[in-house]
């Protein structure tokens, strides 16, 4: 046995003493944590097997499509809808400017057939004088409204009820504008004037040659 001796009195006990059991007891350590078992188990429902001939599907709702039908050119080429920037001409004055043009034709056409008349001139009735006498027809009302509109901005007719021309963007028309509102006329008056009485029933109270040369008749503005 060997002895070790240290200050005072105080003697350690030898290497070889028996330690007593009690001093060897496993001492229980605190619990860090409490854990609920209830909450720690995960809530999962229950799933219930499904054969597949069970399964019933609900097909989807049909749902409307919309097709817009459009146009490649640009918007400014194709004006549907009239939005002038100027105020549309009331169609009674339109009316008797028209009557008034129409007076003016009657009179040129009279003056020429007397100049033709007192020249010794005649007309039989023949296909080929019938076709002359159309195609002068033609183009002298064309030359009449497409060159007084191309450089006044008006017919005589309009002038004098105080009307004058614009086409879309409130410009003065360009000369092939006055040239297809002219053709317009002839296209109105050869459908038995129905070109005219559509203005009765358009929405935009405008004529055939009106929508066809993209112009309409306003009151005439005093610079």
């Amino acid at each position: 046995m060997i002895e070790f001796a240290g200050r005072g009195d105080t003697e350690l006990p030898p290497l070889d003493a028996e330690v007593p059991p009690s001093a060897t007891a496993e001492v229980p350590l605190p619990d860090l944590v409490a854990v609920d078992e209830k909450a720690s188990e995960a809530q999962v429902p229950d799933i219930v097997p499904v054969a597949p001939g069970d399964v019933e599907l609900q097909p989807e709702e049909a749902k409307p499509v919309e097709i817009v039908l459009g146009s490649l050119a640009a918007p400014e080429a194709l004006p549907t809808v009239l939005r002038p920037v100027l105020p549309l001409a009331p169609l009674g004055r339109r009316f008797a400017a028209g009557l008034a043009d129409l007076g003016v034709l009657l009179l040129g056409g009279a003056l020429f057939g007397l100049i033709f008349w007192i020249a010794g001139g005649h007309i039989s009735y023949s296909p080929l004088n019938f076709a002359v006498l159309a195609f002068a027809s033609i183009f002298f009302v064309t030359a009449y409204f497409g060159a007084f509109t191309a450089l006044a901005g008006a017919t005589p007719g309009l002038l004098l009820f105080g009307l004058e021309v614009r086409n879309w963007e409130g410009q003065f028309p360009t000369t092939r504008e006055s040239l297809w509102r002219a053709f317009g006329y002839l296209i109105s008056a050869s459908a038995l004037m129905l070109g005219f009485v559509w203005a009765l029933m358009d929405s935009e109270s405008l004529s055939w040659h009106d929508h066809m040369s993209s112009t309409f008749i306003t009151t005439r503005r005093v610079d």
